[in-house]
């Protein structure tokens, strides 16, 4: 029994593992054939390519913007933010695995936590070997 359900567990974990090497390999494929299409779309001066039969058809939409601030400008970022009336932009967050750390660290030492903090200790497995 406890034999099955290791092998199991462990079919199960390299599935897992096959199955994510393939997304991410796809996904690269994915960015690749986008950027040939664009590149082609661009250099032909379209914004969309044909209607194929049982294939559609793309367009290029307008672009997708990313932006970031570093800590070092952060204060002003958001005092910027706030004087030009997006407060509700503005949000103080901690990163679920930095409270998660803290909170471990508090159990070890102290087993003080901050108000409202709540936690549960999720079981886990580590396999070794056998490869």
């Amino acid at each position: 029994m406890e034999r099955d359900l290791l092998a199991h567990f462990k079919s199960a974990h390299e599935a897992v593992d096959i199955a994510e090497e393939v997304l991410k390999a796809a996904r690269a494929e994915e960015r690749t054939a986008e950027q040939a299409l664009i590149d082609y779309l661009e250099a032909h001066r379209a914004s969309a390519t044909g209607k194929y039969d049982g294939l559609g058809w793309a367009q290029i939409n307008s672009p997708r913007l990313f932006a970031s601030a570093s800590q070092e400008v952060l204060p002003q970022v958001l005092a910027w933010l706030r004087s030009h009336g997006h407060e509700s932009a503005v949000k103080e967050t901690v990163h679920s695995s930095t409270l998660s750390q803290i909170v471990g660290e508090q159990l070890r030492d102290s087993g003080e936590l901050p108000p409202g903090v709540t936690y549960f200790l999720k079981p886990q497995i580590k396999l070794y070997g056998g490869t």
